[in-house]
């Protein structure tokens, strides 16, 4: 799929936005994880996994002073740079190519949102929402996510506030553990949202069964459907 525009349902906006089918695009965890944000009017934010920017200008539609939104994916900071411009938000958020924390050095931030690479490779190249070009978070969808946990507090003002959400396609107990051994703060669920299996997921029902044999994911079976679940999660530095 060439780059091509379509409207994704942001939390309560719809945004019409540039997409490629080689960067990561909107999907329900991005729009239930942009939903929970609260507190946003008047603080300094990082979108951190930004996409093709969709949190990013949610934030500054929403009352940021200034929005910080990171990717790996060349193309993917591309293509954001150019919907925050379509946006007319140029002057609020600033998008950066990189590795997680690398781009922005030694900046702070009154609220991080965290979107980056948290599904096992299998559903999250299987589903679509990991086109090659996208890292994803290895077997267990864990690896990202604790790279992340490891550096966050180095980047978050005091009384910050770090959001992120798990996936059960991915090992949500050792990203909780990362997140309990890294943040030492306590970790708040803000919501859970059973979603079902898109006919992708359905088609690798087998594989997948192995996966959850060996502990990399869990789903529920309800007669012929398959659910997985999301869940965010907020955690506030002292």
């Amino acid at each position: 799929m060439p780059e091509q525009v379509q409207t994704f349902q942001i939390g309560d906006l719809e945004l019409d936005l540039l997409t490629s089918s080689n960067v990561f695009c909107p999907n329900v965890t991005t729009s239930k994880i942009a939903q929970t944000i609260e507190g946003i009017q008047g603080k300094e934010m990082l979108d951190l996994g930004c996409g093709c920017g969709p949190i990013a200008i949610y934030l500054a539609k929403h009352g940021a002073s200034r929005v910080s939104a990171v990717d790996v994916v060349p193309q993917a900071t591309e293509i954001a740079r150019q919907n925050v411009k379509n946006h007319g938000l140029e002057e609020l958020v600033t998008v950066y190519c990189g590795d997680l924390f690398a781009p922005i050095a030694d900046q702070k931030f009154d609220i991080i949102v965290n979107d980056v690479s948290g599904i096992a490779e299998l559903p999250g190249r299987a589903a679509g929402w990991y086109p090659q070009a996208v890292p994803t978070g290895g077997d267990d969808g864990a690896n990202v996510v604790i790279r992340m946990f490891q550096n966050v507090k180095n980047h978050l003002k005091p009384g910050g506030v770090l959001y992120f959400a798990t996936s059960s396609l991915s090992n949500v107990q050792r990203i909780l553990d990362g997140a309990n051994e890294f943040l030492g703060q306590k970790i708040e669920e803000l919501g859970a949202f059973r979603i079902p299996f898109s006919k992708e997921l359905t088609d690798i029902i087998d594989p997948l069964t192995k996966l959850c044999e060996a502990g990399h994911v869990s789903f529920e079976s309800k007669r012929s459907r398959h659910l997985w679940t999301l869940r965010v999660f907020r955690v506030q530095m002292p």
